[in-house]
């Protein structure tokens, strides 16, 4: 008989590795990985080189390989087959981590959202300096949100969702065209955020000064909101210019409409 410290018994053998005692069993049981040593009594034990055999095993299945997989390469390994297959399983948790780090920054994103809803009051207008941002466009719409409209946002959706690998919430567009001359229906498209990891981008949202407001409510408070938005523009001697972008800050959490929260962006300028 082998010397003893070179031999193990199930039970040594799952302490000395971390594993359950019955996952030794079933890998036997169906030939995936069986003690090495038999004695003549019928008593198997495994080796202590064995340990690396079962590292494998264990590491191949938590990287997400079935046993059928396993078991498939095992019966013809080499180091060519290994390496195509420790390729592929690299390349899959590249990607994995990649949606992990998107869904982080989703997440993220919709929590300052909802921690800025949480400060918020109805008809509040500043100023702020916001980045250069890249946006995304969809279609034109009529602004009715209408069955065209209600295409257009389906549309402009799925376009989100094959770059971003996520649905996500998007935001109205309006001229200040519109606005001044009290259209406030007449809404340009729909748009959403680009991001720097994409090279895709309809349009640059210049950096610079905004106004900023908010309204709590439904669409009809919104016309109460630009109608402050112009007042607060006219006794600052500013002008507003381009468009206005709309986004809700708390659809995740919305209990009924008259708690939806509609952030409001526009830019403006200095009367001469």
């Amino acid at each position: 008989m082998k010397k003893k410290k070179f031999l193990y018994t199930t039970g040594e053998f799952a302490k000395l590795n971390g594993i359950n005692k019955r996952t030794l069993h079933y890998y036997d049981e169906i030939g995936l990985f069986s003690p090495e040593y038999r004695e003549e009594n019928g008593y198997r034990y495994y080796t202590c080189f064995q340990t690396v055999q079962l590292e494998l095993i264990l590491i191949l299945r938590k990287i997400g390989m079935s046993i059928e997989e396993i078991m498939h390469y095992q019966k013809s390994p080499s180091g060519a087959s290994f390496a195509d297959l420790i390729s592929e399983k690299k390349r899959l948790i590249d990607q994995s981590i990649q949606e992990l780090l998107e869904t982080k920054t989703f997440l993220e994103q919709k929590s300052d959202k909802l921690a800025l809803s949480l400060t918020v009051r109805h008809g509040t207008v500043e100023t702020v300096t916001l980045p250069k941002q890249p946006l995304l466009l969809s279609a034109p719409i009529t602004g009715a949100y209408d069955d065209n409209d209600f295409v257009v946002a389906t549309d402009f959706s799925l376009r989100l969702k094959s770059i971003f690998g996520l649905y996500d919430n998007f935001g109205s567009r309006i001229s200040v065209d519109c606005i001044s001359e009290g259209n406030f229906n007449n809404y340009d498209c729909f748009y959403a955020y680009g991001r720097p990891d994409t090279e895709d981008c309809d349009a640059i949202r210049p950096g610079g000064t905004y106004i900023r407001a908010f309204c709590i409510g439904g669409w009809e408070k919104l016309k109460e909101v630009y109608h402050m938005i112009g007042s607060y523009a006219g006794t600052n001697h500013l002008e507003l210019s381009g468009y206005a972008y709309e986004e809700g800050l708390n659809e995740m959490s919305l209990r009924n409409r008259e708690d939806y929260i509609t952030m409001i962006t526009v830019a403006y300028r200095e009367k001469k």
